[in-house]
């Protein structure tokens, strides 16, 4: 794999953030157990950068909630804080990348930047 250099635990916590919120979204009824699949990809897009990619089967994000998807204390969860997709983005900005995502009927992708090593 690709080498970056990064904060091994910070960078660590926000692939088990959108991993868990991945597993989490395929959870409900609307993801029959035989679509539900999580997807982890690490690639380097060039000489720079490497890009980490994790992608759900889940019903993909409304766009209401999409709009405030990275808003501090927005959480769409009844036991959840709302800082974890803002605390993710913080991470991979403080390591000058970046984080986004895409979302469809068939599923939600996030895409982060690390510089390479």
């Amino acid at each position: 794999a690709p080498r970056v250099s990064a904060d091994r635990t910070m960078v660590e916590q926000v692939l088990l953030n959108l991993t868990r919120n991945g597993i989490q979204a395929m959870e409900s009824q609307a993801t029959a157990l035989d679509r539900r699949m999580l997807r982890l990809a690490v690639r380097a897009v060039n000489e720079q950068w490497i890009e980490f990619t994790v992608t759900d089967a889940g019903p993909g994000i409304a766009p209401d909630v999409a709009q405030r998807l990275f808003t501090p204390f927005f959480t769409t969860r009844s036991e959840g804080m709302g800082l974890g997709l803002s605390l993710c983005r913080t991470v991979i900005e403080q390591h000058g990348g970046a984080l986004d995502y895409s979302t469809s009927a068939s599923g939600a992708r996030f895409v982060f930047t690390l510089r390479a090593a």
